[in-house]
């Protein structure tokens, strides 16, 4: 049965030729502005959110509302709208009146944010490593089994069914899919375990399938090529939210950092204007002592 084992995600399809010139319209249209002069607080972040929404509406829909997850690094609100002429209707209203405050408008295209920047470089990094961690090179995919088992006891009966297949290095057992993928070292393994497609565990009859990897999921086309989907390694299925507690947890650090490096620039920035004021004051005070020496001597 020489197949490969149906994605644990569905896998949305290409869009056709007119899907595909709609969507890049879209995306064409859309546009993220970021906003500045408001004082921002947890009190008031659904007041200025509802605010926002209000006064950019008339340039096209407003999808979204953005506020900085540390005020400190960044004080600026994003607002993302869809519309044609979006951004050139945003822009316009670059200094307007908000009620007490001026809304500052400016063009923030994501690309040129240093959070979004290093959000994107260490999700390819981790993205990469998993794709081509070598453990996922030969794999298979079990069903049939029996499904009352836990997960211990699949693993461990499954394991045995197929150990004298070659030398096993990871097993992913999917409960919910009754489903596990099976590992090998070296590509004779899966091929010798897929000769055991239709024997039995435990008096249940299995099937197996070829586990997409890297070296034969069928890869991405371009927008507008009309294919059958793109099923990803399963291994990217199987670490996904591992993947993005691990980007999580690097981008809470990132923060961190950041957080701390503008502290340092705020310290530094206060002590030279602490430095220039007491300068200044003692260039005065000497000022005004010359002054007095200079009156006595008449």
């Amino acid at each position: 049965m020489d197949t490969y084992s149906s994605c644990k995600r569905s896998a949305p399809k290409a869009p056709f030729d007119s899907e595909a010139a709609a969507k890049d319209e879209a995306i064409s249209s859309r546009v993220r502005i970021s906003i500045e002069g408001y004082e921002f607080s947890k009190d008031t972040e659904n007041e200025i959110r509802i605010q926002l929404v209000n006064h950019f509406k008339s340039c096209g829909y407003v999808s979204r509302v953005d506020f900085p997850t540390e005020p400190l690094l960044d004080s600026r609100a994003f607002v993302t709208i869809f519309g044609d002429g979006a951004k050139e209707k945003a822009l316009q209203l670059n200094g307007s009146d908000m009620g007490g405050w001026n809304a500052l408008v400016k063009f923030a295209p994501e690309e040129e944010d240093e959070e979004y920047q290093a959000e994107s470089d260490y999700t390819d990094f981790v993205m990469n490593q998993l794709l081509n961690d070598e453990r996922f090179r030969f794999g298979i995919c079990v069903v049939g089994y029996d499904p009352s088992l836990l997960k211990d006891e699949v693993e461990e009966a499954l394991t045995a069914h197929f150990s004298s297949c070659g030398v096993i290095i990871h097993v992913d057992v999917d409960l919910l899919d009754k489903m596990t993928s099976i590992y090998f070292s070296e590509e004779e393994g899966e091929a010798s375990a897929m000769n055991l497609d239709g024997s039995q565990v435990n008096g249940f009859k299995i099937n197996t399938m070829l586990v997409p990897t890297k070296a034969r999921s069928n890869p991405p086309r371009p927008p507008g090529e009309t294919h059958c989907g793109y099923c990803p390694p399963a291994q990217m299925l199987e670490f996904a939210d591992e993947t993005k507690e691990k980007i999580d947890f690097y981008m809470t650090e990132w923060r961190l950092n950041a957080m701390t490096k503008k502290l340092s620039a705020l310290k530094k920035q206060r002590a030279r204007a602490l430095k220039k004021q007491k300068a200044w004051a003692l260039m005065t005070q000497k000022a005004r002592a010359k002054e007095g020496e200079g009156s006595q001597s008449f």
